[in-house]
């Protein structure tokens, strides 16, 4: 992609230069000026359009800082997208409900699809900021939307499972985009558009199926006072012999809260003593899946395999292999959500990821001395075992994606539905979801920038981070499986200190 931006600059440099541009350039600036004028040409010429090898090309946003500026809002865009998205969705959801939003959203997924892959025929990586912005906003919309619906149409004891494979095809899609992008397939310099065409199918499947899914009886009962409808719908998921029972539960819900508003805002979360602090560990927990810096093994792990000493073909298949194994990893934590728990997995999850990051971190470091001139890398190929610490890196890697499925990667985005009533979960998930984008951008926009100075020593930021993470966990986060919604806020209301009779 970076060899594509700069063969769009390398043509406009040379259309800068056609004969046409030189005389209009002559006439209208002085004389005095030419020779500057026509240097600054050439050398832009020279950065854009010079041939460049193997080596060359692994360091060409280092050497051109224009073009890893394009780069840099070329990755952070979708993330910008993808905060506004989740910002808009209580709304939106609020109007059109769970199941009507989520299928309005496939309308900015097909235009988004549109958008990046047309750019390469047009000659336009503006064009493909603002296509990724856009999947940046309907992924933003979903993140939020999704988690509500899954968490409000299933039975409790299966509420965990299905927010858990919920997860796992966000991944199994991920792991066939990496497939798919694979240079023996879509991933050339000409066949990428087509990677980004395929976007078209989940929207058009979606479009075809969800009608005749049913809308969330809780959102259409507790939400919208539809209880008609409601009994539809939950006769529809639980039949007809056991709907009425759950009904009949929905109504206790109904008349135990019904002094609760309806409908919340955002701002509405902040105005309350006991929202306000519940609202605060969910945005904390939903921004570890970031924070604990497994999204740069996700944005750059076939540069991170490089740097681990892998040739560029075989990073390739590791990063595959790496995709493979977060998709099996995370269909397992979804099929045993439910048996050991959602805090102590999350508690598993964020240890050993600070243990395995702090080796990762090591490792690096070892990798980098031991080839910082030739005659290092020389010595490590001599010594005794040999050039080890490129294996080892890659084990942390692979383990730490097995890790993180079990924990962040897993559980957040449907804890924080189950730590909210009716009423404020809309503008509590898109608060939580919105914070989870805003770390995803902070840690695009910065681990590139800490790793040029401090290299392999930047995953000791994640390591500490991770450490945080675990004692907040263990301190603030109640276990949330089996237990109906007002058990779990009474755990709440014990660990932040505030009675039921000060809320608002």
């Amino acid at each position: 992609m970076g060899q594509w931006i700069r063969d769009i600059e390398c043509r406009r440099t040379s259309i800068e230069r056609s004969p046409r541009a030189a005389t209009t350039t002559t006439t209208s600036i002085p004389v005095l000026h030419g020779n500057s004028t026509g240097n600054a040409t050439a050398e832009s010429a020279n950065i854009w359009c010079r041939q460049l090898n193997e080596k060359q090309r692994q360091r060409m946003f280092k050497r051109n800082p224009k073009l890893n500026a394009i780069w840099t809002a070329v990755a952070s865009v979708f993330c910008v997208g993808g905060l506004l998205g989740s910002l808009i969705s209580n709304p939106i959801v609020r109007k059109f409900g769970r199941k009507g939003t989520l299928l309005l959203n496939n309308g900015t997924g097909i235009i988004a699809a549109i958008l990046l892959a047309t750019p390469y025929f047009l000659d336009s990586f503006e064009l493909l900021m603002i296509g990724r912005f856009v999947a940046g906003l309907n992924g933003g919309i979903t993140s939020a939307v999704a988690p509500l619906y899954m968490t409000e149409i299933p039975p409790m004891k299966l509420r965990g499972a299905l927010g858990g494979f919920h997860q796992f095809f966000i991944v199994f899609a991920i792991l066939i985009a990496q497939v798919l992008g694979h240079p023996a397939l879509l991933g050339t310099p000409t066949r990428w558009p087509y990677l980004f065409g395929f976007g078209l199918i989940p929207c058009i499947f979606q479009l075809l199926t969800l009608p005749f899914c049913p809308e969330s009886p809780k959102h259409l009962y507790l939400g919208r006072d539809k209880e008609a409808k409601a009994a539809k719908a939950l006769k529809h998921l639980r039949g007809s012999q056991s709907f009425q029972t759950e009904m009949e539960e929905m109504r206790e819900t109904k008349e135990d809260t019904q002094n609760d508003k309806r409908h919340y805002s955002i701002l509405d979360l902040f105005r309350d003593p006991f929202l306000r602090q519940v609202t605060f560990i969910a945005m904390i927990m939903t921004a570890s899946g970031h924070a604990s810096g497994h999204g740069t093994v996700i944005y750059y792990s076939t540069s991170v395999f490089k740097s681990a000493g892998m040739s560029s073909g075989m990073a390739v298949y590791a990063t595959i292999g790496m995709g493979a194994l977060y998709a099996v990893s995370t269909f397992i934590t979804a099929a045993l959500v439910e048996k050991a728990g959602r805090r102590h997995l999350m508690l598993i999850g964020l240890g050993g990821m600070c243990i395995l990051t702090a080796l990762l971190s090591v490792f690096m470091v070892l990798y980098e001395k031991s080839h910082a001139t030739p005659d290092d890398v020389k010595d490590a190929e001599n010594s005794p075992l040999g050039d080890w610490t490129p294996y080892a890196s890659v084990a942390c890697i692979y383990l730490h994606t097995v890790i993180y499925s079990i924990g962040p990667g897993t559980i957040p985005a449907f804890l924080v539905s189950e730590m909210f009533t009716q009423g404020p979960r809309g503008a509590a998930t898109s608060i939580s979801l919105a914070t989870n984008w805003l770390t995803n951008l902070l840690v695009v926009l910065a681990f590139p920038l800490i790793q040029a100075q401090i290299e392999g020593y930047t995953f000791i930021i994640f390591a500490v981070l991770l450490a945080f993470y675990f004692v907040y966990t263990y301190w603030k986060i109640p276990e949330t499986r089996g237990k109906e919604t007002e058990q779990i806020l009474d755990e709440l209301r014990k660990i932040v200190g505030v009675n039921k009779v000060d809320r608002a």
